[in-house]
């Protein structure tokens, strides 16, 4: 399954641009439908210009955020 289209077709859905940026909320069971693998709870951040996917969490008391798990479209792949 090629994640890195399925991430593509998304943002062009939700953004009208494969080079958009779009942040939401989605379920475990979503991210993996989407793109493989669950990246955590908090917002998902998918930026196409920069072909990124990360979770981004609030972080010291709710007054700045972290993105985690940064991981560029090519390195979605299908785990075994």
């Amino acid at each position: 399954m090629d994640y890195a289209a399925n991430v593509a077709f998304f943002l062009q859905e939700k953004t009208g641009s494969i080079l958009g940026r779009w942040k939401g909320k989605l379920s475990a069971v979503e991210q993996r439908k989407l793109m493989g693998r669950f990246f955590g709870k908090g917002t998902i951040v998918i930026d196409g210009a920069q072909e990124t996917v990360c979770n981004r969490v609030k972080v010291c008391f709710g007054q700045d955020w972290d993105d985690r798990n940064v991981t560029k479209f090519s390195a979605l792949q299908e785990r075994k």
